[in-house]
């Protein structure tokens, strides 16, 4: 866990020197826009994604009617089966470990109508965010040297992944898109 939290140290450090700052980091809320934080550590890749809940939902608000709750359902069903849009290194052979998922719609109706009246300002405003933790282990973790992102194919919102990574050997940036999904390091 330290070390983890020395490569996102380290990312922040990054970014501070990097030619762009995620929107997240910043506050700024840019719809289709979303930042990826890549950590290699041991035998771990841990990736943090977060941005505008309107790049994976279309909205941005409590859902109000069931096919928004259908949407909401589809989301957290997908986005726990990370593995499917986050892909290693088929080489360095990870298996996704761990999910963690955060965003207002994620969380029960009692909590949400709780948090909504804190909230409601910025959601008047349409700037809910979604945040979530993947985590895979490697067994050959040597080998891992890139990753491929298939986000942007079930979110069409999306359209630029601000990407910074991490590792025990480097740190670098780079921004994805519909038609540059991999990144290397």
């Amino acid at each position: 866990m330290f070390r983890k939290s020395i490569y996102f140290a380290a990312l922040a450090a990054l970014a501070s020197n990097s030619p762009f700052v995620s929107a997240h980091e910043l506050g700024a809320h840019v719809h289709g826009v979303a930042s990826l934080q890549i950590a290699v550590d041991a035998n771990t890749l841990t990736l943090d994604f977060s941005g505008p809940l309107d790049n994976l939902l279309g909205f941005e608000h409590v859902p109000r009617n069931a096919r928004q709750q259908a949407a909401v359902k589809n989301m957290a069903d997908n986005l726990n089966k990370a593995d499917k849009f986050f892909v290693p290194s088929a080489d360095a052979q990870c298996m996704l470990q761990s999910v963690k998922l955060d965003s207002l719609v994620l969380e029960s109706k009692a909590v949400q109508d709780k948090k909504e009246k804190s909230r409601q300002h910025e959601e008047e405003r349409g700037h809910a965010d979604f945040d979530g933790e993947f985590v895979f282990v490697c067994k050959q973790i040597a080998k891992l040297h890139d990753l491929d992102v298939k986000l942007f194919d079930t979110y069409p919102n999306l359209h630029q992944i601000k990407v910074e990574v991490a590792t025990q050997k480097k740190q670098s940036s780079a921004t994805l898109t519909p038609a540059q999904r991999r990144v290397s390091w």
